[in-house]
């Protein structure tokens, strides 16, 4: 493709002297002949520093935010073009250069803090259900029905999802189910989108370490509805979904609301055997919905795939048989009899996890969790009181510490815990599940939580392979 052209689509100035592109990154060991190269200073390096290398690779022209770079790479020989917002500008190259595939395919947005991804996989599920090609691109993996490969991260970068679309267009979905997170918002990970719906699920506390303050995390997640041209729907009973509803005129889809409180209301929740009975009602029809989902959250993420679907156009009647049997991985997934994994490290997630599973108990409540490190520190006792006040036995253990002392990060779960006599500590994850087990009777309940679909375990600088739901089959047959 021709580079005035890309330069046109983010609006940068043309060069005098056309030339073909044939590949755009932002990584320059991914540089090859024909490749238009973008300098983007990252949180642990700078991409200015690989201009050289770039160059040397092929590139045939370098974008980039820093005039010092302007003049100090001008001598390689190749085109240097000056960007004063260059994640903006690459995430608008990209979608050119791969076609803009979201002005034919139909891209459905899920943001929020908790429930993304509950909301994406019932979404994916019901459009392939009611014969509706479609793909998904989230936390836990991207790609179309069987044809799926492991997700590097919740929204991928704008060269990872542009050529996602495009791949998934030619393949003939007719819709991409896309969790879109906070930073992929922030960071212009999918600038140039043309969303066709949008879900806000809620929001609490999280990322601080990046956004700062909760103002900033909730506008970038306001962004996603500037960006969607047809419907969104809006959890009315958060805080935050009631702001984005009374700004409802300032954003180009229409906005509707579902909730106890909302146009599509949640008249009532029934604990069923095996999962939910929710029950809708929109005006003056009601709708009964089975779902083998578990916990009174999930009548909400039920509520909000419905609602969008309908708004989209769906009957209602039509979608009432479709939810049962969908499962989403890591999420309140009974991986053996009485024993649950879940993703929730936020203490809204916890605390709601843990109310689900006091509903369903017979017998104690056991829960093995950590907090993650490098992450929003403040966050490690208010997870550690809810633990105290929901469970009836606690213990912590790692779960990512990355870079972190887990000791350190241990005392501050343990701040927020007044009985220590009801906690205990074993770091080691692997043995920490296995002190729940066998501490586990036939009526108890243990919840591991944090890591869900996970299947690796960060230390220090380091992945190393580690899978909950593994970890408690294998322990499980040996116990027994």
């Amino acid at each position: 493709m021709r580079l005035n052209c890309l330069l046109k689509s983010a609006g940068l100035p043309p060069l005098k002297k056309e030339l073909e592109v044939t590949h755009v990154t932002d990584d320059s060991r991914e540089v090859k002949p024909g490749s238009l190269f973008f300098a983007l200073r990252g949180f642990k390096t700078d991409g200015n520093l690989f201009i050289p290398e770039a160059v040397k690779r092929g590139a045939v022209a370098v974008v980039t935010d820093s005039r010092d770079s302007l003049e100090k790479y001008k001598s390689l020989g190749v085109p240097l073009i000056f960007s004063q917002d260059l994640r903006r500008d690459l995430a608008l190259i990209v979608s050119r250069f791969y076609g803009d595939p979201s002005s034919s395919i139909k891209v459905i947005g899920v943001t929020g803090t908790n429930g993304k991804t509950t909301t994406a996989y019932i979404l994916y599920h019901l459009l392939n259900r009611l014969g509706k090609k479609t793909a998904i691109i989230g936390t836990v993996e991207y790609g179309l029905p069987g044809k799926t490969i492991p997700a590097e991260r919740t929204t991928p970068s704008p060269t990872t999802f542009f050529r996602l679309l495009k791949e998934f267009k030619e393949n003939g979905a007719d819709f991409v189910v896309c969790e879109v997170s906070s930073h992929g918002l922030k960071l212009h990970r999918v600038t140039g989108t043309k969303f066709k719906g949008a879900v806000f699920t809620n929001l609490s506390p999280e990322h601080l370490d990046f956004h700062k303050n909760l103002w900033d995390y909730f506008l970038s997640k306001e962004k996603l509805f500037f960006m969607t041209r047809d419907v969104g729907v809006v959890n009315g009973d958060d805080k935050f979904g009631k702001l984005l509803l009374g700004l409802r005129g300032i954003f180009p889809c229409k906005l509707s609301s579902f909730g106890k409180k909302g146009e599509f209301r949640i008249e009532r929740v029934e604990n069923l055997e095996e999962g939910l009975l929710v029950i809708l009602k929109l005006g003056r029809e009601t709708y009964p919905i089975k779902t083998s989902l578990r916990g009174f959250f999930n009548a909400y993420n039920v509520a909000a795939a419905f609602s969008l679907l309908v708004e989209l156009g769906f009957s209602p009647r039509e979608l009432l048989g479709l939810f049962d049997g969908i499962s989403v991985p890591g999420r309140m997934e009974e991986v053996v009899k009485n024993v649950f994994v879940d993703y929730a490290h936020t203490p809204d997630a916890l605390e709601k996890v843990l109310r689900a599973l006091r509903e369903l108990k017979r017998g104690r409540l056991i829960v093995v969790f950590g907090c993650g490190g490098d992450r929003d520190r403040e966050k490690r006792p208010l997870m550690g009181s809810i633990a105290e006040k929901l469970a009836d036995f606690i213990i912590l253990t790692n779960d990512n510490p990355r870079s972190e002392d887990p000791e350190q990060i241990v005392n501050e779960i343990l701040s927020g815990i007044r009985e220590r006599s009801k906690v205990e500590v074993i770091f080691d994850r692997r043995l920490a599940i296995e002190r729940g087990l066998k501490l586990k009777k036939e009526e108890d309940i243990l919840l591991i939580a944090g890591k869900g679909h996970e299947t690796y375990q960060e230390v220090g600088s380091k992945k190393y392979l580690f899978d909950d739901r593994e970890v408690v089959r294998e322990l499980s047959r040996l116990i027994q």
